[in-house]
């Protein structure tokens, strides 16, 4: 498959995925016939370049237990004005169905190593001090609850996440932090094809060990089109004095989405996001040389939208209007464009 995005994150992207849902890693010379999937993208554009291989048995060791390997380099230019971040890594999972209140369990593992380089010579010293590479090796268990009838385009029922990381310690490599992570949505069908979507995310991480801070590539971040929409992206939360996003240790996100079918496969929302980034564990951090600010500062925003649900290319249409702000954001209506599901 060759083809072409946008998105106002990272703005032109193309594009080319390979997938094999029958591939058999055994089975030479063809490479069929084994009911594993395969997948293959590499994709370029103005603010990022991103190479990944996918390789997932659905049933290893002839049980119901599923094993993934993912393999990755990802060049990100579009997190912020002042530096690059450089991804290459891996991943293992390993993946299990549950009868209980939850349906799935998943065990990670994965290493990666992420370069922080290209830093502006005018960035402040918060983000200076951030540059260079550093390894990371962690580990990850997440439930799973997945009740909705569509699995992209839901009307009804809910999905939700828990999961703990932990990184560094007995997994060695540079960095030592934990974090724990909630995610929930919940679909609720209405009249005449309505339906009310609320979500929300929260997450806390923080340092331990030999780490004396949380780096910037984990710490948390809201703003923009998949949490607060009136804010550009990760704009909510700590800032430097140069209005460079710092992000934070804890984070809490809220949405409430209103659609309504216009035509087929056409629907217009209405929606409220509000978001808060403390740079303390829910609380703002109180070292009185922290130069940083935004910190703990409630930010919301409402606005309308266009759905397009066009077969593996769902394009999302909003524009926003911020209620509360701090006093380093525009008071003006932002537009954003996605392309893609959310889960």
């Amino acid at each position: 498959m060759v083809g072409a995005g946008f998105s106002s994150i990272d703005n032109v992207l193309g594009y080319v995925e390979l997938t094999q849902g029958n591939f058999d890693l055994f089975g030479w010379p063809r490479f069929t016939g084994g009911g594993q999937r395969l997948r293959l993208r590499a994709q370029i554009g103005d603010s990022r370049s991103d190479l990944e291989l996918s390789l997932i048995e659905p049933w290893f060791l002839n049980r119901r237990l599923s094993l993934g390997l993912d393999l990755f380099r990802r060049d990100a230019r579009y997190l912020s004005d002042d530096y690059d971040q450089i991804s290459t890594g891996g991943s293992l999972t390993l993946g299990k169905p549950l009868y209980t209140i939850f349906h799935r369990v998943n065990w990670i593992y994965g290493l990666e190593n992420i370069d922080i380089r290209n830093v502006e010579t005018n960035a402040s010293d918060l983000i200076k001090a951030e540059g260079g590479g550093r390894l990371k090796s962690y580990g990850t268990m997440e439930l799973i609850r997945d009740t909705r009838n569509n699995t992209f385009v839901a009307t009804r029922g809910f999905r939700g996440s828990v999961s703990a990381t932990l990184a560094g310690g007995p997994f060695g490599a540079d960095e030592d932090t934990y974090q724990f992570q909630l995610r929930a949505s919940q679909y609720i069908p209405l009249w005449f094809d309505h339906v009310l979507n609320l979500r929300g995310w929260t997450s806390v991480i923080h340092e331990y060990g030999d780490s004396e801070r949380v780096p910037i590539f984990d710490r948390l971040f809201a703003g923009g089109p998949r949490t607060v929409r009136a804010f550009r992206y990760r704009k909510v939360g700590p800032k430097d004095q140069n209005n460079e996003a710092l992000g934070g240790r804890s984070v809490a996100t809220a949405t409430a989405e209103y659609t309504l079918p216009v035509v087929d496969k056409i629907r217009f929302a209405v929606f409220y996001d509000a978001g808060i980034v403390w740079q303390g564990v829910y609380e703002k951090d109180n070292d009185p040389d922290s130069v940083a600010v935004g910190d703990g500062i409630f930010c919301d925003g409402y606005g309308l939208g266009v759905r397009f649900d066009f077969p593996g290319f769902p394009i999302q249409l909003d524009y926003a209007w911020p209620i509360n702000t701090d006093d380093y954001q525009s008071d003006s209506g932002r537009f954003s464009f996605t392309i893609g599901y959310s889960y």
